[in-house]
């Protein structure tokens, strides 16, 4: 199963260990996995399970991103991108609020607090009163 990833992979280490001046045997022994399961995964015929990932970074001393090809030249596949956050817009009242709050003492703030644990998680709803209609009731006077 030769992918991508796995051809990536298997260069990086590859050249990991040949820099540090090591055997496949002896970086497969350090990974407590057979010299043929290492030299499969340098030629990128297997991917590595995640424990035997970690140590392999560990072994060659290579961070994941550059073994997993998680750098700035791999682009990311289409519909994954994140778009960028939105900033938050804060009505002018919120900015008062938080500017009078911190004006205020650590006695006041814990009483503040206390008064408004006391309200409820939403206000009630408020029925509209129709208003009476001076102009009519004035002329059937």
């Amino acid at each position: 199963m030769k992918t991508e990833l796995g051809i990536h992979l298997g260069m990086s280490a590859r050249t990991a260990r040949r820099n540090m001046g090591l055997t496949q045997a002896v970086v497969a022994e350090r990974l407590g996995v057979a010299r043929e399961v290492y030299a499969r995964l340098e030629r990128g015929h297997m991917l590595p399970s995640l424990h035997t990932l970690k140590g392999l970074c560990t072994v060659l001393r290579v961070p994941p991103h550059e073994l997993l090809a998680l750098d700035a030249s791999i682009e990311t596949p289409p519909g994954r991108k994140r778009p960028p956050p939105t900033p938050r817009v804060e009505s002018t009242a919120l900015v008062d609020l938080r500017k009078t709050l911190r004006g205020l003492s650590r006695s006041d703030l814990r009483l503040l607090n206390a008064l408004a644990a006391t309200l409820p998680a939403t206000p009630p709803r408020r029925h509209a009163v129709p208003e009476p209609d001076i102009k009519n009731s004035l002329k059937s006077a």
